[in-house]
Formats: C-alpha cells, structure tokens, sequence
C-alpha cells in the first residue's frame, strides 16, 4: 500500500489517458508509445510507469510517476478515475507525511487534469468532426464529378440518339423510295 493521489474525470479513460501523455509530452518528456496511447510493458501492477519525469509546476527533481487510469463504473463508462502515485526515486514514494510540498504539487498536478482533460477531449472531438467534414467533402466532390461524367455521357447520348435517329429517317425515306419503285 502506498499513499495515492486520486481524482475523479467526467471523461473516458482514453481521454485521461491522451492528457497524460500531452501533459508529459509538454514538459519534453516522450514516453514511448506503440499501438496505443500508453505502451503496455511500461505496465507495473496495474500501473503505467514514467520513470525520471521533470515537471517544474510539480518539483525541480526528477520523479517517477505511476498513473493508473480506470472506468468509473459499469454505468458511468464516460467517467475515470486517474491514481497517481509519486516517487522520487528507488520506490521512495512521496506521502503527505514524508513530503508535504512535493505531496501537494503533485495534488495540483492532478487537479489541474479536470480542465486539461476536457479541453483534450474537446480537441478530440474537433479532429474527428475535422475529418468527418474533409471525409464528407470529398464524398461530395466524388458525387458532383460523377454527375460531370454521367451529364457528359448523357449529351453523348442524346447527340448519338439525334445522329441515329437522322440515320433511320434516311433509311426510312430510302426503303420508301424503293417500295414507291415496285409499284410502277
């Protein structure tokens, strides 16, 4: 058992987990990541480990940072629950009673995830309506080119019709010059 900040999210777990990594990423941290937002071997007892992180709003030292981010609950599936715990090194984790300081700049670190994960899920959402426009105008440029092409083959057709239909005329015309000839 080791003291762990906790805070609850009215957002997924990806996205708490998106801001994790944006937030990291911001203080020049690069967790490696592959596949997914977080690299599973980095994984320790339930745990993404960030090892030698600096993060000056939190401390001028370098910490290991342990985040564990999970679904509220069955009926709240777009609420999480994010734990962190701190260590300042060889598993010393950080407490209340053993660094009040560190302990509280870790606190606020994590406090600050309620604004910074609702505005990672509003950028989020402001690409994928991004591409569900761009996806859509292209469908539309697709549809108004296929009408160009189908609007093309219909003068096309109706030249060929008026062309064919001249033909069948003069042939007409023709086989009734003839029949005409039978006659006399």
């Amino acid at each position: 058992m080791q003291p762990t900040l906790v805070l609850e999210l009215p957002n997924t777990t990806e996205d708490a987990e998106g801001t994790i990594l944006e937030k990291l990423k911001e203080t020049g941290y690069n967790p490696e990541t592959k596949g997914s937002l977080f690299w599973k071997t980095n994984k320790k007892d339930g745990f993404y480990v960030f090892n030698k992180v600096t993060l000056p709003s939190v401390s001028t030292q370098t910490l290991d940072m342990y985040f564990k981010v999970v679904q509220k609950n069955n009926q709240e599936k777009n609420n999480s629950t994010v734990y962190l715990l701190v260590s300042s090194g060889n598993n010393n984790f950080v407490s209340p009673e053993s660094d009040s300081v560190l302990w509280k700049s870790s606190q606020d670190f994590l406090n600050r995830f309620v604004a910074n994960t609702t505005a990672y899920s509003l950028e989020q959402d402001i690409e994928e309506q991004q591409a569900s426009l761009e996806k859509s105008e292209k469908k539309l440029s697709a549809l108004q080119d296929d009408e160009k092409q189908l609007e093309s083959k219909m003068k096309e057709n109706a030249e060929g019709q008026r062309l064919e239909q001249m033909n069948i005329d003069n042939k007409r015309k023709a086989l009734e010059d003839l029949k005409l000839k039978r006659k006399v």
